[in-house]
């Protein structure tokens, strides 16, 4: 055999027998041998998936069949119709305002008792007012971050400060409960709940319940709303026809109604099959919900200052 035949068949050998001795000496201190592949391209990292956004109207699994029961509400001269759902111990109607605690609720229908959703004004210290507050650690980062930006907004724009709770009785507590929802004003009762779960992390959200918090209902039961807004009952859900009625004797602070407050519901409200529950008579007028809102209107902190005269 030939000098250059021999160099030859040795480079052969060579090429066969170092790749597996090498892959034998790596398997045998444990590492893992890379297996090639074709280049597939530059690939991007798929975003983190956000929450998708729950209207605060809209019902859960779990959540009980719809109760009408007759109710005084703040403002209110008379008894009208409310329609509460049972999430578990809490009454709620209209989506997200807590009226009490369920079994309460029911036992006072059974006693023929004047159930209340009672209105109760937070403190006023040197002519601002004083919500304490606390946040639960089961409020995610996301809910976390909206709620701090609606607290933001409320103590750059209004005469409300939201301060952390240290020894104040009354305090809201924001946790990761069932849904959106909170108790309707001050209910002096110590510590008052407010939930923002799962697909409620937005800023819209946060401030549409704190204004619950402050005694606000929606705007769509306003006394004047039929002069602003057509009902289509035909698209409402089974047994949520009361949630759209009006306090015919509630004050509207002789403030204009206002399609793009934080505290209207967006057009599908309890809707039923997908099509809108609310049309505006305006032309050209949209109604979002609170999640699809930047937080409140000028008309929304004119009504605040109102109520609290600061």
């Amino acid at each position: 055999m030939s000098r250059s035949r021999l160099l030859y068949s040795l480079v052969l050998v060579l090429l066969v027998v170092i790749p597996f001795m090498a892959s034998h000496a790596q398997k045998a201190m444990g590492k893992k041998v890379p297996v090639a592949t074709e280049p597939e391209g530059d690939k991007e990292t798929p975003p983190a998936a956000e929450s998708k956004p729950l209207a605060p109207w809209q019902t859960l699994s779990g959540d009980g069949e719809p109760t009408t029961i007759r109710a005084v509400r703040f403002g209110a001269s008379s008894r009208s119709p409310m329609s509460i759902v049972k999430r578990g111990n809490l009454a709620i109607t209209e989506g997200d305002m807590v009226v009490g605690s369920y079994e309460h609720v029911m036992n006072a229908i059974s006693k023929e008792s004047v159930i209340r959703d009672p209105y109760l004004k937070w403190p006023k210290v040197d002519g601002k007012v004083v919500v304490p507050y606390k946040v639960h650690p089961s409020l995610p980062r996301q809910a976390q971050a909206a709620l701090q930006q609606a607290i933001a907004e409320f103590n750059a724009k209004t005469c409300v400060r939201l301060i952390p709770q240290t020894r104040e009785k009354d305090f809201v507590t924001v946790f990761f409960g069932q849904g959106c929802y909170s108790y309707v004003g001050n209910i002096h009762n110590g510590e008052q709940e407010l939930s923002l779960g799962q697909g409620c992390e937005f800023k819209g959200t946060a401030v549409h319940e704190l204004m619950h918090a402050l005694g606000f209902y929606h705007e769509q039961s306003r006394p004047d709303r039929d002069q602003f807004i057509t009902i289509n009952f035909q698209n409402i859900g089974r047994g949520m026809e009361s949630q759209f009625d009006v306090c015919r004797d509630c004050t509207t602070q002789d403030i204009p109604y206002e399609y793009a407050s934080i505290m209207h519901y967006g057009a599908q409200a309890f809707t039923n099959n997908g099509r809108d529950t609310m049309v505006p008579k305006q032309r050209g007028a949209r109604i979002a919900e609170p999640y699809d809102k930047p937080g409140l209107t000028a008309l929304d902190v004119k009504k605040l200052h109102k109520l609290y005269q600061c």
